[in-house]
């Protein structure tokens, strides 16, 4: 059983339950949230309200989450870049929740910790920690058990949450299949010799919050056009989540994540596949601050050892909409993630394939607030399908047949 904390203001039997608040930059969070809570089903239990920093821009917006605030039995953000990512309404919450006695829990987006956030939070260390590993592990039971945990800690409840449990840092994801954690024994099954082979590299977060629309599209359509899909979530490219939490002795942060490692390459440390879709953002290189900015660091050797092409495809922070009327097309978020910085690792760079959509259906009636997810958008997931697949069958094809124009 988690830790239960001590109650700040236990609530009579009798009295309604306080609602939680729950503010975090991640959309999968929220939908996961939205699935955890349709899986509670006691009588009693607390009102769950999101909110996403990001639609918190106005006043108005900035009003209702203030006033959420003072009738919360708990507050928890999930804040990635920290405090500067609700520049306007941040300290007025902090404020709201010490003035209030309203116990606040600020937790950062990614697993460094902020000195902004340590000092705003109200509870104790172990609290807070809980709370920390419930969404660092992530994926539904976590999350169910963290708003059990908060409820039962600050809302006057008794349900009884179970600890933050480990769930898979990486994996294969396909509609077909479900869940594998076998590469072996998926590519045996499902790839045919001669056939081009393509990877799908796509965030942990889409796959523990079903936010797989767009990933869905893109393996159908790869598959329509023959070729073979290794479709692979992860949490980072970059850092072994597992050797930091003590769940992988092998795990190391100066080499390639298993993702890489044991899911896209083979024991020999050849490809499995003959080309590679990455909907990641960010470069898996380390940029020199000083100078020309180049890559460096263990990506830059990995890339060259697999020598197979990476294609980036965009899963846009923004709407359609905003794409359509924009005379720039992407926004600088987009921009800086998706374009500029994989450039760094050689990824032959794309179009956007999905766009995020707001949509109020929630899973549960115990969950208020907007949720997003991403839609694809068919005619640019079949240009990145195409041009996947035929990399992939350059790459098959003997050079003497191949032709070259300068």
């Amino acid at each position: 059983m988690a830790e239960r904390a001590s109650k700040k203001s236990p609530l009579e039997p009798d009295s309604p339950r306080k609602s939680i608040i729950f503010v975090t930059t991640a959309d999968t969070d929220l939908l996961t949230a939205d699935r955890a809570m349709a899986e509670i089903s006691f009588s009693g239990f607390p009102q769950v309200q999101a909110f996403n920093p990001s639609k918190l821009d106005t006043p108005e917006a900035q009003a209702e989450l203030l006033e959420a605030v003072a009738g919360a039995g708990a507050v928890v953000m999930r804040l990635l870049g920290g405090k500067r990512a609700m520049p306007d309404a941040f300290d007025r919450v902090v404020q709201l929740c010490h003035s209030l006695g309203v116990p606040l829990v600020a937790c950062p987006g990614h697993q460094e910790w902020d000195e902004d956030l340590i000092a705003a939070c109200s509870v104790s260390v172990a609290e807070v920690d809980t709370v920390f590993a419930y969404l660092m592990r992530g994926g539904v039971a976590n999350l169910r058990n963290l708003f059990i945990f908060l409820s039962d800690s600050y809302c006057g409840t008794d349900f009884g949450p179970e600890a933050p449990a480990p769930a898979p840092w990486e994996g294969i994801y396909h509609p077909d299949v479900g869940e594998s954690f076998d590469p072996e024994a998926f590519t045996s099954g499902r790839f045919s010799p001669g056939r081009p082979a393509v990877g799908l590299l796509f965030y942990r977060a889409h796959w523990m919050s079903g936010n797989l629309q767009a990933v869905d599209a893109l393996i159908r359509r790869l598959e329509e056009l023959g070729a073979d899909v290794l479709p692979i979530f992860s949490f980072s490219l970059k850092h072994n989540p597992a050797d930091e939490y003590g769940e992988d002795e092998e795990a190391r942060e100066d080499g390639p994540t298993r993702a890489l490692s044991m899911y896209l390459a083979q024991p020999d440390g050849s490809p499995r596949v003959h080309c590679v879709i990455n909907t990641m953002g960010m470069s898996m290189g380390d940029l020199s601050k000083e100078g020309t900015t180049i890559a460096s660091g263990w990506a830059v050797d990995y890339l060259e050892q697999l020598n197979i092409p990476v294609i980036q495809a965009i899963m846009s922070t923004g709407t359609e909409e905003q794409w359509r009327e924009s005379s720039l097309g992407l926004g600088p978020i987009d921009t800086a993630m998706s374009v500029a910085l994989p450039e760094f690792d050689g990824r032959i760079i794309s179009v956007p394939i999905s766009f995020k959509e707001e949509s109020d259906r929630h899973r549960s009636g115990r969950m208020t607030g907007q949720l997003q997810q991403y839609v694809p958008r068919p005619d640019r997931v079949d240009l990145v399908a195409r041009l996947a697949v035929k990399w992939a069958r350059l790459r098959l094809k003997p050079n003497h047949e191949k032709k070259i124009a300068i």
